[in-house]
């Protein structure tokens, strides 16, 4: 259950229930329940008086052409977010395109190769020789170590050593 504020015209009908949109800039209401996540909300009246008088004003501001006030009501059963968030959406069309996925994957591994070796004791021991440290005393990672080495090696044989 919660407690959220239902915007009304000066002539007292409901227009929906308040949300606001763009950092809280833009000042809406919705009836759309598929909608009310976006809704102000709160799980307790307390909760939710505490910011009432600050929406109440923002909205009279907001719409002076139609005014009208907020309240604070008991919301309708909001559907949870799960149903309609978009993972859930991405999920259905992972498990209904798996072969593309897969197909995807493969592409960018055949491009993106991930090495794996063991390299000799005696190769360990020059590279850690050879590893830098930063100002703050950080060592550099083993693949920054190895892409330093295998670009000064590149250079070396463009230069025809």
């Amino acid at each position: 259950m919660y407690y959220g504020y239902r915007c009304y015209t000066n002539d007292n009908e409901a227009l929906g229930w308040f949300y606001t949109t763009h950092k809280e800039l833009e000042l809406n209401w919705t009836t759309n329940p598929d909608l009310f996540y976006w809704c102000k909300r709160w799980k307790t009246k307390r909760g939710a008086e505490k910011n009432f008088d600050y929406y109440q004003r923002r909205w009279k501001s907001y719409r002076r052409e139609r005014c009208g006030y907020l309240k604070i009501e008991i919301m309708p059963e909001v559907p949870s977010i799960d149903e309609n968030s978009n993972r859930t959406s991405q999920q259905k069309w992972d498990a209904k395109n798996g072969k593309i996925i897969e197909e995807s994957k493969a592409k960018y591994e055949q491009k993106n190769p991930i090495w794996s070796f063991r390299p000799p004791s005696e190769l360990i021991e020059w590279l850690e020789e050879e590893r830098w440290y930063t100002e703050d005393g950080k060592p550099e990672t083993n693949s920054q170590l190895l892409i330093r080495k295998l670009n000064k090696l590149k250079n070396l044989e463009c230069q025809s050593y």
